[in-house]
């Protein structure tokens, strides 16, 4: 059976913004993903590729945003968009408009 989720990137929760797990997310160590909570001794994973894929694989995907600065916050997936949808979402800076554009998609996975 195929994935529902493949080709598809997982938004974080409207708490944490609706932002989709992207390769600006890379720490030191690389991609800290898991299943949801995801610890900060979670897996790391080098490439943006083979971290999306284990994500695919989880049940509630969760991830750590390690890229900016020393935030480490952990993120919740609800909802899986397809690849124009997350660049849509990420090009907006603008939290609440961010949360406003992911409620109107029409296309997400759980």
């Amino acid at each position: 059976m195929l994935n529902p989720r493949e080709g598809r990137y997982p938004v974080s929760t409207i708490k944490t913004g609706c932002v989709p797990f992207n390769h600006l997310l890379k720490g030191a160590s690389g991609f800290n993903v898991g299943p949801n909570p995801v610890k900060i001794n979670g897996n790391y994973l080098q490439s943006f590729e083979a971290a999306l894929a284990f994500l695919r694989t989880t049940h509630i995907a969760g991830w750590r945003e390690l890229g900016v600065g020393n935030n480490s916050g952990a993120r919740k997936a609800i909802g899986w968009v397809t690849k124009a949808d997350a660049e849509k979402l990420l090009k907006e800076r603008d939290v609440i408009k961010r949360i406003e554009l992911f409620k109107s998609l029409t296309d997400v996975v759980s």
